[in-house]
């Protein structure tokens, strides 16, 4: 086990090249040295390409693209799709249109000003609002 900042940054990450893990995780999903690994391979002089996984060695590469791909053909060529058609549950479609309405609690913060008197949102004039304002043409 080695930590590679020693603490001296907010955040710290633990890796285990034993057991090929790593706190970030990148480690394990990808199964390429992260940049936390590699930290602890260039400090501890570990060759880094043994925690390199054997799916992304050359050999195998070269068999996944040995089989030869054949270009798509016209459409007159393509064959009927004979399969069933896929259609949607009515039911769970939202029943009205437009934005959902929001699950945030509201607290006296969002309660409007009842001493406030409202504005023209074109011209900041009180008396009026943006639909019949005077200035707007």
């Amino acid at each position: 086990m080695f930590s590679p900042h020693d603490h001296r940054l907010p955040m710290s990450f633990t890796v285990k090249l034993n057991d090929w893990w790593c706190d970030c995780g990148r480690f394990q999903a990808l199964r390429v040295p992260c940049h936390h690994v590699i930290v602890v391979c260039s400090f501890s002089h570990i060759d880094l390409t043994s925690y390199i996984h054997l799916v992304y060695s050359l050999y195998n590469i070269n068999k996944a693209y040995e089989i030869q791909f054949h270009p798509v053909r016209n459409k007159e060529y393509w064959s009927i799709y004979t399969e069933p058609n896929f259609i949607p549950d009515p039911n769970m479609r939202r029943r009205v249109r437009g934005r959902p309405p929001t699950n945030r609690i509201h607290n006296e913060m969002d309660e409007p000003n009842p001493n406030r008197r409202s504005k023209c949102a074109y011209c900041r004039n009180e008396g009026h609002h943006r639909g019949n304002c005077p200035y707007r043409q």
